[in-house]
């Protein structure tokens, strides 16, 4: 399929310029110039671009309800993403992909989702009243970095999968003891009652 000049190439700059998504070789190297044929993309190929353009939109709504309205901006996101991973969660209980009361139904909940998205983890603790996961590498933080997130972005987006725990039980919280966005080697996603 010949690509003329408002083919790829146009998407290819606004991507890369406009929204600053670090896209890498391998995914450009199927947008060419006119007259060459667009090869199709591996699914991984496919799943690092989604996932920077995912993680550009989360800086965008985290960034703007900063500047625009301060720490309440920044807690309504909070309690929107909660909501929405607790719909997440419970849409996971229905299916039979997390467990009420177990806290390993988690991590296989995520474990299950990295060919979708990417997320790289283990258990790193788990008894019947805590669950800590290892995060050993994100498809975001490139992007995040990119686009100059606070470092405390990632507070406010894994809101979501703390919502997702809630499906599992209630009563869990969950925090972010270490985090790549803030200089660590990885992240621990503490889910505890």
């Amino acid at each position: 399929m010949p690509i003329g000049p408002s083919g790829f190439p146009w998407l290819k700059w606004r991507l890369q310029r406009r929204f600053k998504i670090p896209l890498g070789n391998t995914v450009l190297n199927h947008y060419c110039e006119e007259g060459c044929t667009l090869t199709k993309p591996s699914a991984d190929e496919v799943r690092r671009t989604t996932m920077g353009v995912v993680a550009n939109a989360h800086t965008i709504y985290v960034e703007t309800a900063r500047n625009c309205c301060g720490e309440a901006g920044l807690e309504a996101i909070a309690a929107a993403n909660i909501e929405h991973g607790r719909d997440l969660g419970e849409e996971g209980v229905a299916q039979g992909g997390l467990r009420k009361g177990d806290l390993r139904s988690i991590y296989e909940f995520f474990e299950a989702g990295h060919p979708f998205f990417g997320f790289e983890l283990e258990i790193d603790e788990i008894n019947e009243n805590k669950l800590d996961l290892k995060v050993t590498s994100c498809p975001w933080i490139d992007t995040f970095r990119a686009r100059g997130a606070s470092e405390d972005i990632c507070y406010w987006v894994t809101k979501i999968d703390e919502g997702i725990g809630h499906a599992v039980d209630p009563k869990l919280a969950m925090t972010l003891p270490m985090c790549m966005m803030r200089g660590d080697e990885y992240c621990i996603y503490r889910f505890e009652k």
